[in-house]
C-alpha cells in the first residue's frame, strides 16, 4: 500500500467559511448541471439499452431503476426488495413486484452499473498529462485495485485473505483508466484469489507496443517486466521492496551506498542503469528521489508497524530507503525525464485517492446476505452516489481555493452534508430545471462552515 501525506487540514472556527451564493451560481450552475447530465434520464436509459438491460419497452426504465438503486434510504443492509418497490412507486409511479424486481439483479445488470460508473468515474478525474509525453506515447495505462471487506456470508464468491481481512470476505475491485483518452479500459469487480500479481500475468498479453503502464508494486514481478521487451512497451513503477539490485557491471548495490553518495555529493536526485532480481536480472533505469523528513518519518513508522505485526525486525538498509522514492521504468531520459517520472507517478496516486476516500467516509462494507447480483448492483449504485456527491465537492473546494490557495472545503464535513441534501438533491436529477434554487436554498446553506485551511498542501506517493 502507499505512504501519502495528503493535504492536511486544520478546521478553523464555527461559520467560517462564507458563500456569495449568487456568484457561485453565477460561475458554477453550468458546470454543475453538466455534471447532472450524465446521471438524466434520456443519458442512463441510452447506455442501459446499449448494455442490453432494457431490451424492448417495459414499465421500469434503467434511469428508473438506477436512481432508485442510487438515493435508497437506506444503506444496503437495511433496504428489503419491498422498501424498494414501494420506492419507485411512490417516485415513479411504477409498480412492480418484489419478485420482478429480484429477477432484474443479473450479470447483465450489474454490467450496465459498472458501465455507467466507469463514465461517471471519467468525467469527475481532472488529470493533465504532459505535452512531452503525449508525444512519445500512444496511451499511459494506470492499473490498480481496491480491497473491500464484506461480511463472511459471502465467503464462496469472496473468501477471506489473511493480509487483508482475517474475519470477512474481501471484494477486489481492479480499474484501469488511460490518462491520455480519459477512458476506462476496463473495471471489474473479483475475488482476492483473483490478486495483482495473477492479474498481471493473466493480463500481459494485452501490452501493447508504444504504451507506457503505470501500476502499483502489487502487480510487479519477473514475468510481467519481461512481457515490456518482449512487445516493446513501457513500464513506470517503484522498486519492489523484495527486488536484490546489481549495478552494470554485476555488483550488487546496498541502501547505506547509495545514502552516502547523497550525502557526500549535492546531488538531487540518481539516475542509473541497474539490473533487479538475483534470478532474472531484468535491465532498467533506476530513479532515486530523496523525501522530506515528514514523508520519510512517516515512511518508517508504517514499515516498523507492518514489521511488529508480523514479530519481525527492520534491517538498516530497509531503514535508509524509507528515506527516498525509488522508481524504474524501461524508458530513457529524452522520452522521460526525472522531472517528469515524479509528477506522472502522481497521477497512478490521484486515481488511488478516489477509491480510498470512499473507503474512509462511507459504509460500503455493510451489506446483507442477499443475491451476490443485488449485492453488487447495490455497491455500485452506492459508488455512482459517492462520484455524483464528489464533483459537488471538487465544484466548491475549487471555488474556495479560487478566492484564498490556503483555504478548502472540509471533505469529511462536506460529504456529512451530502446524507442531508440527498433527497433534494435526488428531486434536481429527475428535474433539473430547479437546479438554481436547489443550490441557493437547500445545498448552499449546508455547506456553510466546511471551511478547513490546508496546513500542508505537498503531496506524495513512496
Amino acid at each position: 500500500m502507499s505512504v501519502f501525506i495528503a493535504s492536511i487540514y486544520v478546521l478553523q472556527r464555527r461559520n467560517a467559511l462564507k458563500i456569495n451564493r449568487k456568484s457561485f451560481i453565477k460561475h458554477h450552475s453550468g458546470q454543475i448541471k453538466s455534471s447532472f447530465d450524465n446521471y438524466n434520464e434520456d443519458r442512463v436509459n441510452q447506455i442501459g439499452k446499449a448494455c442490453g438491460f432494457i431490451k424492448r419497452q417495459r414499465k421500469l426504465s434503467a434511469f428508473e431503476f438506477v436512481n432508485s438503486l442510487m438515493f435508497s434510504v437506506n444503506h444496503q443492509a437495511n433496504t428489503s426488495l419491498p422498501d424498494m418497490s414501494a420506492d419507485l412507486n411512490k417516485s415513479f409511479e411504477v409498480d412492480i413486484s418484489k419478485e420482478a424486481l429480484h429477477k432484474k439483479f443479473n450479470s447483465q445488470t450489474v454490467g450496465f452499473l459498472k458501465e455507467l460508473l466507469k463514465e461517471q468515474i471519467g468525467e469527475q478525474l481532472d488529470l493533465t498529462v504532459d505535452d512531452h509525453l503525449k508525444k512519445h506515447f500512444k496511451a499511459i495505462k494506470v492499473k490498480d485495485s481496491s480491497k473491500f471487506s464484506v461480511p463472511s456470508l459471502y465467503g464462496g464468491d469472496y473468501p477471506s485473505f489473511n493480509n487483508f481481512s482475517r474475519k470477512n470476505g474481501v471484494m477486489n475491485l481492479q480499474y484501469e483508466y488511460d490518462l491520455m483518452s480519459g477512458k476506462w479500459s476496463s473495471l471489474e469487480i473479483t475475488n482476492i484469489k483473483n490478486n495483482d500479481q495473477q492479474e498481471s500475468k493473466r493480463t500481459v498479453h494485452l501490452l501493447k507496443k508504444g504504451e507506457l503502464y503505470i501500476r502499483d508494486l502489487g502487480y510487479i514481478s519477473p514475468t510481467y517486466l519481461k512481457g515490456f521487451k518482449q512487445v516493446g512497451a513501457g513500464f513506470l513503477n517503484r522498486m519492489p521492496a523484495q527486488a536484490s539490485i546489481f549495478d552494470k557491471k554485476g555488483n550488487a548495490l546496498r541502501w547505506v551506498e547509495i545514502d552516502r553518495k547523497f550525502k557526500k555529493t549535492s546531488i538531487k536526485e540518481l539516475d542509473m542503469e541497474v539490473e533487479i532480481y538475483q534470478g532474472h536480472r531484468i535491465k532498467c533505469r533506476m530513479v532515486v528521489i530523496p523525501l522530506s523528513g515528514d514523508e520519510s518519518r512517516a515512511r518508517l513508522k508504517q514499515a516498523m508497524d507492518s514489521a511488529k505485526s508480523r514479530q519481525v525486525g527492520i534491517s538498516k538498509d530497509h531503514r535508509i530507503r524509507c528515506r527516498y522514492s525509488v522508481f524504474i521504468t524501461n524508458i530513457d531520459k529524452g522520452q522521460l525525464p526525472v522531472a517528469s517520472i515524479r509528477k506522472t507517478y502522481q497521477l497512478r496516486w490521484q486515481i488511488e485517492l478516489v477509491f480510498k476516500t470512499w473507503k474512509s467516509f462511507f459504509s460500503i462494507n455493510k451489506v446483507k446476505k442477499v443475491k451476490k447480483e443485488r449485492m453488487e448492483c447495490q455497491l455500485l449504485a452506492r459508488f455512482l452516489w459517492i462520484v455524483l456527491n464528489w464533483q459537488l465537492f471538487r465544484v466548491c473546494n475549487h471555488h474556495i481555493k479560487g478566492k484564498d490557495e490556503k483555504n478548502g472545503i472540509s471533505i469529511l464535513k462536506f460529504f456529512k452534508r451530502c446524507n442531508s441534501f440527498s433527497q433534494s438533491l435526488r428531486a434536481v436529477i429527475i428535474k433539473p430545471k430547479h437546479l438554481r434554487k436547489w443550490l441557493m436554498y437547500e445545498f448552499l446553506p449546508l455547506i456553510e462552515n466546511t471551511l478547513c485551511e490546508a496546513c500542508l498542501l505537498y503531496t506524495s506517493p513512496s
